[in-house]
């Protein structure tokens, strides 16, 4: 599946067009560069709901399909953007029990799988389009057409 078959998809769920920047492997060498990572997702990211796609760009690989925005029960949606969850811990890391901050996770994937840049796609989703519909459709056609997951999506 490419990008361009998932923006086909998700178009009848979208507030406003796809949004792409590109992270470089570099960035997190300089100094300062998780700050960097960080005001990168803070100028192109806004504090709205939708789906986020990871691509590999020198291989065009989807490598990652994610969401932010959860409906609550009384119907609202909760209030970790896709901006916050860009910032926010990964979880914690198995040996040392920290919190792994997603800058952190992106620079590590990167540079263990030689990736030298990464294209980030961000999809708004419409009011009354539950995020999490949203990326469970683009998981299921994914694995639909590849028999398996993205790279970094563990479960679906």
């Amino acid at each position: 599946m490419t990008i361009e078959e998932i923006k086909d998809v998700i178009i009848p769920y979208l507030d406003e067009p796809v949004i792409n920047f590109e992270i470089e492997k570099n960035i997190f060498a300089e100094l300062g560069g998780r700050e960097k990572f960080n005001q990168t997702i803070r100028q192109n990211v806004k504090t709205k709901f939708g789906v986020y796609v990871w691509v590999n760009k020198k291989t065009a690989e989807i490598l990652y399909i994610g969401m932010a925005g959860k409906v609550k029960t009384d119907g609202s949606l909760g209030d970790h953007s896709i901006q916050k969850r860009l910032l926010a811990s990964r979880g914690k890391d198995k040996v040392s029990k920290k919190d792994i901050q997603t800058n952190d996770y992106v620079s590590e994937f990167m540079i263990q799988n030689e990736i030298d840049s990464l294209d980030i796609f961000i999809m708004y989703s419409k009011k009354d389009e539950p995020p999490a519909y949203i990326e469970a459709l683009l998981l299921y056609k994914y694995y639909k057409k590849n028999n398996k997951l993205p790279r970094l999506n563990n479960s679906f």
